[in-house]
């Protein structure tokens, strides 16, 4: 039976993989959760199926997933899956390995430290130490608990009271932040949002004045977080202003560039990350703009011992740990035991690619952005809601209407109306009061075709709604 089943899949693979940017098919088929279950028939049975009754369903599966390499898939920040990705991943699952001591997982460590070590180069650091994490939310957490620890180096122990920690983050900085605080004791309130300019970026005066404010009030201030692409707008912090202020005051600055690391890669666009050197951590999801499979997160960091010290329970975990001080067991300094190998299919994507396939995708998107930026610009019912800061385009229709409030109820009936339809995905967002449709350029499928096919999809729409 599982040759046969595994036969069957290879099958399948092979065809949902060769039709994966077929304009022909939707991006995704509507179904309301009922009809979806009964077509799936997700209750489980006492008895088990056979080889074909089981291909059936894993093909039923991938034929009512939403068709994220679609040419037309622009919601998320990442998207697309190449030949190479894929090879990665299955070879990852084959392996089945955790990575937390070389004695387990001895080839994948090797590719693990060789990623970290380049990426880190590439952030202007000598040296750096890094791991794996299950996204990017998890690596900026564990950059606060790095800032936590370095001002607290006693909490692993006997814990800390949140309300004596004050963070600083964009008012438009990801929302795992505020999860991250309230992981590590800190708490939401802990958590203070600096006011961004009209290009939303952080205001380092304002900066300035909160950490006195916090200061005065009885708090700690530990540690301010950049960030580089922020979710809606796609804009950067500037990493060097926040640095002087980090200087200053003497706090640890993470840069959240879980989008925007890529453009080191690019001689023409890495001087959106200037001032990286200067940080003191990094979360980097090469899962985003660099297309690698979902999930693949990396938290950097140049401080060597910093990982260490605040993961490491070495004397708990005698059943695992069987040569202290050993440099290649990586659990040492990761807050997960059981740990997927996601740095072998980074690593087989590069070596497929090169550092220069990296360089040309972050030049492609951002000239496909500036291309959709200028299709909405020639029309008189659009209009771009802030200026473009990189692949992220956020804009609205607006027609002849006026009043603020009819025009946000318009575009979510038009975001409705799309999905639903099912031959576009793009995310709905807010940029201040404002409704916004939010197509982020992160998929490899995406050309101009999808942009004009976008565009007029948008009139159909909107030319239909009452």
């Amino acid at each position: 039976m599982e040759n046969a089943l595994l036969e069957g899949v290879f099958d399948i693979v092979r065809g949902h993989f060769r039709d994966r940017m077929n304009r022909e098919l939707p991006v995704r088929t509507w179904r309301t959760p009922a009809e979806l279950a009964e077509i799936l028939k997700v209750s489980v049975d006492e008895s088990g199926m056979d080889a074909d009754e089981l291909i059936s369903t894993i093909d039923t599966y991938l034929s009512e997933c939403v068709r994220t390499q679609h040419p037309h898939f622009f919601q998320p920040l990442w998207g697309g899956l190449s030949e190479a990705g894929l090879a990665g991943e299955i070879a990852t699952v084959l392996s089945n390995t955790s990575i937390y001591t070389w004695e387990i997982a001895p080839a994948a460590t090797l590719i693990e430290l060789e990623m970290v070590a380049t990426l880190g180069r590439f952030a202007g650091w000598e040296h750096t130490d890094g791991t794996f994490t299950s996204g990017g939310s998890n690596s900026n957490m564990l950059a606060l608990l790095l800032a936590r620890d370095r001002y607290f180096p006693n909490a692993m122990n006997e814990g800390i009271d949140g309300r004596k920690i004050a963070v600083f983050v964009s008012a438009e900085s990801h929302y795992s932040l505020l999860m991250s605080a309230h992981v590590l004791g800190i708490g939401n309130q802990g958590v203070i949002k600096i006011e961004t300019n009209e290009r939303g970026e952080m205001k380092s005066d304002v900066l300035r004045n909160e950490i006195a404010k916090a200061r005065s009030s009885g708090r700690t201030p530990i540690c301010v977080v950049a960030t580089t692409g922020t979710t809606v707008r796609g804009a950067f912090d500037s990493i060097d202003l926040l640095a002087d202020v980090c200087r200053d005051e003497d706090l640890w600055l993470h840069v959240d560039a879980a989008l925007g690391a890529p453009c080191l890669f690019s001689p023409k666009y890495k001087h959106l990350m200037a001032g990286i050197e200067r940080a003191d951590s990094l979360t980097w999801d090469p899962h985003k703009l660099m297309g690698v499979p979902l999930t693949c997160s990396i938290l950097l960091t140049p401080h060597a011992g910093a990982l260490g010290e605040s993961c490491s329970y070495i004397k708990s975990a005698h059943y695992l740990f069987h040569e202290p001080g050993e440099e290649y067991d990586l659990g040492r300094k990761s807050l997960q035991c059981g740990r997927r190998v996601d740095a072998l299919k980074l690593w087989i994507e590069w070596k497929s690619c090169g550092t220069s396939g990296w360089s040309e995708r972050v030049e492609r998107y951002v000239e496909l952005a500036i291309e959709l930026e200028n299709l909405i610009n020639d029309h008189p019912d659009l209009e771009l809601v802030c200026e473009r800061a990189f692949t992220n385009v956020c804009l609205r229709y607006r027609g002849a209407m006026s009043d603020e409030n009819e025009i946000n109820l318009f575009n979510e009936k038009l975001r409705q109306q799309m999905v639903r339809k099912g031959d576009f995905m793009v995310s709905l967002a807010k940029v201040g009061d404002r409704t916004v449709l939010r197509p982020v350029i992160c998929n490899p499928a995406i050309d101009l075709e999808s942009l004009t096919e976008f565009i007029d999809e948008i009139i159909r729409i909107a030319s239909s709604i009452d």
